[in-house]
């Protein structure tokens, strides 16, 4: 239909109007009736239209003239202006074949079809269908703003282009007419698909500053930040241990919630190792819930250690099995860790994210639940990985669990009580057993190495009674802890367990009492010109545990609590069941904080703890002396977070008898803004007699170096870097300050082009005494298409602390974000 302009305003505007009118009436006489105003689902800002519905739409055409030839044929010149659905064409001239719906558009032909933009000298195009051709022309892409020009373009229906002789980049162009982007594609044939979201490239090479630096035969590239089935961009380094590394990952998309990455690796100095990585996840009806991880490595022959086969595997698994049984749910958890040899933590110590592992925990357990009573099964084996070239090296592999049952019941506030009941029956067995034959006088490791194979059995049983009121609270609590053993064999005849050789099971229980006590105190404060509500927190804790003799009992899972501030309000001076630590002690402590009485944000923490032991800790662990009664070490900490860039974290350990300082941690974050931040920690440690025994110093950063001239942020919005042109310092070190040296180093520099990134990463990691391993990262990414060189992203995530990616994943573009 064609209307003059002004008449086709005076219609627009009575259409405005009656459609006002009529919703004010609608609105005023439901009201009136008191029946509710309902919303209801429209389908006039669908992303994607049906080709049903397409079919059904009406067209809406403008222009200067128009001649229409018996209902068939219609003409349309000056200022033609063609609308329907997503599609909008623009043209000086249209031939519009009604009876074959096919429109030849003629000069300054304009399309923008569902956001993407498409303009030249000469179009034929059937509207339904969407399929025809383009001459010459040039072309904006709406999912990754990446736009170039073709001898021709193919439109095979609305969600499939096909561009002929075509070039390709997401560089914005800027002004002058020597201008050239600074990497380009252009290839034989380039092929879109917008419902999957992919492009494919065939017969092109990828131009860097001029230069040919990668040959695309035939490549996918995504066309947003959907996973895509397809080779992955190949990753080059360079390791100071195994030489030249080159890895050539493939990724396939098996479904929505499975995926497989190949990921083979070769080492010049070292050969080839095949790798392999399988993912799913299942969240949604009928099926349970469930996720997990598979990942192999495998290597033939290792030219550095003696062409021998080396593999390395970890899997796991998490998940329901069934969620209705018995009333409560079943669940599976998996976790497999396995090598080849002693000396995999050394040779594939940066192969993985999780860093160097010596005690790898291979585990099985089933568990059901139903809110109040949970138990389990489970099954543990170790596999421990010594240092055959360092005695001193050497770790005590701990005991496998075949098996572990457990079962717990709790309630809480049944007629104001709380209370649980505990059960476990483990299985201890080790390979070590035939070592217990000997005898040895003293030590840890012999400790350790004597403890028989034994099943333990252990029950506690808790019971308590919490009064809480507006300003404070009062729980007092008994706990029944007792356990059984059967050793194999029988205790061994050493130092250790003098008295009881040859013992073949044992028992004991212990009971506790403990009081818990807090108050809480407010007062409106002013500080740093701004108003805060102060509190103060006191906090009594006493318990009393008699004197039970366990010291002659194998050690199989106990051990020390470290001293702060979770553990000086518990107990049990151990973890584990091994050891229940005789006690009789006052813990008293006081925390203050101050809130933000607007937004309940804390801005403050500060807090101090203490301890009086009022008798000598006789229960101990091997080799440990027993603990003295008197006052305890003092622990205090502050936090601070008085403004959104600085924050302060710090606990410190202090000996009043020695003025000795035990440990001190103290830790700072300041982030003014996006892709600024600097994360410090300081860490030492003393014995008594105030001799240093470690002192880290750790430090990392994210900062752009155009800060140092007094450069500008740009403003490309959210997740898209601070502009075009800016370098960015990036790096963490862990330096040990005793042997002045660092443990762990990481180091690295970034640069924004705007439509290309490059990165530059040296990666230094402290193995053992004597071996370090050093690797050096490059990596070009072409915005909107992929990435080059090695994993240098990954390893800034991996190792600096609130790291920012100078691309953020973003949510796909709307079609009426470009809408004309």
């Amino acid at each position: 239909m064609l209307l003059p302009d002004f008449h086709r305003q005076i219609r627009a505007l009575s259409w405005l109007v009656m459609g006002m009118l009529a919703g004010q009436i609608s609105a005023q006489a439901q009201t009136a009736t008191g029946t509710p105003l309902v919303l209801r689902p429209s389908s006039l800002l669908q992303e994607g239209i049906s080709s049903e519905t397409r079919k059904q739409l009406p067209t809406y055409v403008q222009s200067d003239t128009l001649n229409e030839r018996t209902n068939q044929q219609t003409v349309l010149e000056g200022q033609v202006v063609l609308r329907r659905g997503e599609l909008l064409l623009k043209a000086d001239k249209i031939d519009y074949d009604q009876v074959n719906d096919l429109a030849q558009a003629r000069g300054h032909v304009y399309i923008n079809q569902s956001g993407n933009v498409y303009q030249g000298p000469a179009l034929d195009l059937h509207i339904d269908a969407f399929e025809g051709f383009f001459t010459q022309p040039n072309y904006r892409l709406l999912k990754n703003n990446a736009y170039g020009n073709a001898d021709r373009i193919d439109f095979v229906d609305p969600a499939h282009t096909v561009m002929h002789n075509a070039s390709f980049t997401t560089c914005q162009r800027k002004p002058g007419p020597d201008w050239m982007p600074d990497w380009f594609f252009k290839g034989d044939k380039i092929s879109i698909d917008s419902d999957r979201n992919i492009g494919l490239v065939e017969g092109a090479s990828v131009r860097f500053k001029g230069v040919p630096i990668l040959p695309v035969p035939e490549v996918e590239f995504p066309l947003n930040d959907e996973r895509k089935s397809g080779l992955l961009p190949p990753n080059i380094g360079v390791d100071n241990i195994g030489g030249l590394e080159y890895t050539q990952p493939y990724y396939w998309n098996l479904a929505p919630n499975r995926d497989m990455t190949f990921y083979p690796t070769y080492w010049s100095k070292r050969g080839l190792n095949l790798g392999t990585e399988f993912r799913y996840l299942e969240s949604a009806a009928p099926q349970p819930p469930f996720q997990g991880v598979m990942r192999f490595d495998y290597m033939e022959k290792d030219q550095l250690r003696n062409d021998a086969r080396r593999w390395g595997m970890n899997y796991t698994h998490n998940g329901l099995i069934n969620p209705y049984l018995a009333g409560g749910g079943l669940g599976l958890t998996l976790n497999v860790n396995r090598v080849s040899d002693d000396d995999y933590w050394k040779d594939f110590s940066m192969s993985s994210s999780s860093g160097i592992q010596r005690l790898l925990s291979s585990d099985a357990g089933l568990s059901w639940t139903d809110g109040f009573i949970t138990t389990g099964m489970r099954a543990q084996k170790w596999q421990t990985l010594q240092d055959l070239a360092n005695v001193n090296n050497r770790i005590t592999p701990p005991f496998d669990r075949l098996p572990q049952l457990t079962a717990r019941l709790q309630r809480f506030n049944v007629g104001g009580f709380d209370f649980s009941v505990d059960g476990d029956f483990t299985r201890f067995s080790s390979v070590r057993t035939e070592d217990c034959a000997n005898v040895y006088t003293s030590g840890l490791t012999t400790y350790n190495n004597c403890a028989p194979n034994a099943d333990r059995a252990v029950s506690v049983a808790q019971f308590s009674r919490p009064f809480i009121s507006s300003y404070g609270y009062i729980t007092p609590k008994m706990q029944l802890h007792g356990r059984s053993y059967q050793f194999e064999g029988g205790l061994p005849n050493t130092l250790f367990y003098n008295g009881h050789q040859g013992q073949t099971s044992a028992s004991v229980t212990v009971p506790t009492f403990s009081v818990d006590a807090g108050m809480a105190f407010e007062r409106s404060h002013r500080l740093f010109s701004r108003d805060w509500v102060q509190t103060l927190e006191p906090r009594v804790f006493y318990v009393h545990t008699p004197y039970r003799n366990q010291n002659y009992l194998p050690n199989y899972d106990s051990g020390g609590n470290a001293f702060n501030f979770a553990s000086i309000f518990t107990e049990n001076a151990f973890g584990g069941h091994d050891r229940i630590s005789d006690s009789k002690l006052l813990t008293l402590g006081a925390t203050s904080r101050f809130i933000d009485p607007e937004t309940g944000a804390e801005g403050a923490r500060f807090g101090i703890a203490q301890r009086v032991r009022m008798q000598e800790q006789q229960i101990t662990l091997p080799d440990d002396p027993t603990a003295k009664a008197g006052i305890s070490d003092v622990l205090a900490g502050a936090s601070l977070n008085l403004s959104r860039a600085w924050a302060v974290d710090s606990t410190v350990q202090y000996n009043p008898k020695t003025n000795n300082f035990m440990r001190r941690v103290v830790g700072g974050r300041y982030n003014p803004g996006p892709y600024r931040v600097i994360n410090a920690a300081w860490r030492t440690e003393n014995d008594e007699s105030a001799a240093p025994v470690s002192q880290q110093l750790d430090v990392g950063w994210q900062w752009p170096l155009h800060d140092l001239w007094g450069g500008a942020d740009g403003s490309d919005g959210q997740g898209r870097g601070l502009g075009e042109g800016r370098w960015y310092s990036v790096a963490r070190v862990n330096y040990d300050m005793l042997n002045k040296k660092a443990v762990e180093s990481v180091i690295g520099f970034e640069y924004d082009a705007g439509c290309w990134l490059s990165r530059t990463v040296i990666e230094r990691l402290q193995i053992t005494d004597g071996l370090a391993r050093q690797r050096i990262f490059f990596q070009l990414e072409f915005v909107g298409l992929s990435r080059v060189g090695t994993n240098a992203l990954g390893s800034l995530r991996n190792n600096v602390p609130r790291y920012q990616p100078l691309r953020q994943p973003t949510m796909n573009p709307s079609r009426f974000g470009n809408y004309d």
